[in-house]
């Protein structure tokens, strides 16, 4: 059999689309798969949703049960940080390890019974970042199955503290009557020795008209926090703090007419909720 030219050429270019297409293949397949979003994972067969403790099943236990890591059950189930859990508590498991990774954020399933507030309550972060973190859903409409990311940012990583020890949240990062409240009102003792949540370096120790003495510490990454309403300052502007100095006792909450401090955190200039960045707080005990 005898081509002529333009035969030869076309099978020529046929070939050569054939061997481009085998090579590209993998490579679009593999595009395709990296960018599914975490939100269109399938659920596991067989995933349970809860756990409900028996007082005697460690974290390990549990998790073991369920086929994930004892940090990642963990980190799903942050104000239970009784080991083991006590008697009767209800852990949300994780679908998958990658669902609850260290640096955040994490990502959760939709089951009876939630809503927005339940899930920022269990999760400890700041509601008004949850609802912001999922624009496409509807508060008041929640679909059992659907996928929702809780914006949890970096707790395991960025090993910040809270400014006081056993802080008492008056007012968290949410809308008030008066407007969009910022930062943390944080009820404590008198005068209470109030710490940095990590070393940086004060770059501003003084007076601030309608928050009396206050301190700012910037920790790199674009991060600053604040500390307002505080009795007497112990950092001098351009002081370095490894972060185990106090920066200033607590004076008087004007927001809450109580001892305590006003705790805001920055990033890149703007008020970021300080729940979703520091280690989640213990449930309260009833």
């Amino acid at each position: 059999m005898h081509l002529t030219l333009p035969d030869a050429c076309n099978r020529l270019v046929c070939s050569r689309w054939l061997i481009l297409l085998l090579v590209l293949l993998p490579v679009l397949l593999l595009s395709a798969c990296a960018s599914r979003s975490p939100l269109d994972e399938p659920r596991p067969a067989g995933h349970q949703a809860f756990f409900q403790t028996d007082g005697r099943s460690s974290f390990a236990d549990i998790a073991r049960r369920h086929g994930i890591g004892e940090a990642e059950l963990r980190r799903y189930n942050p104000r239970t940080q009784q080991n083991p859990p006590a008697t009767g508590q209800r852990l949300r498991i994780p679908e998958r390890n990658s669902d609850v990774l260290a640096n955040g954020p994490y990502y959760y399933r939709i089951q009876s019974g939630d809503t927005l507030s339940v899930l920022a309550q269990h999760f400890h972060i700041s509601l008004i970042s949850l609802i912001q973190a999922n624009p496409g859903i509807d508060p008041d409409r929640l679909r059992i199955g659907q996928r929702v990311v809780i914006p949890v940012n970096g707790r395991d990583t960025l090993n910040y503290r809270w400014p006081v020890d056993n802080p008492q949240v008056r007012i968290n990062f949410s809308w008030q009557r008066w407007g969009m409240h910022q930062g943390l009102a944080l009820e404590t003792r008198a005068r209470q020795e109030v710490f940095p949540i990590a070393p940086g370096r004060v770059v501003f120790a003084g007076e601030m008209r309608g928050f009396g003495r206050v301190v700012i510490i910037e920790h790199g990454q674009g991060r600053q926090s604040v500390y307002a309403y505080c009795h007497a300052l112990f950092v001098d502007q351009g002081s370095r703090l490894s972060g185990r100095h106090p920066v200033c006792a607590a004076g008087s909450q004007r927001q809450i007419e109580k001892p305590g401090i006003y705790f805001e955190l920055r990033e890149n200039g703007q008020p970021v909720p300080p729940e979703n960045y520091l280690p989640a707080l213990p449930w309260a005990r009833g």
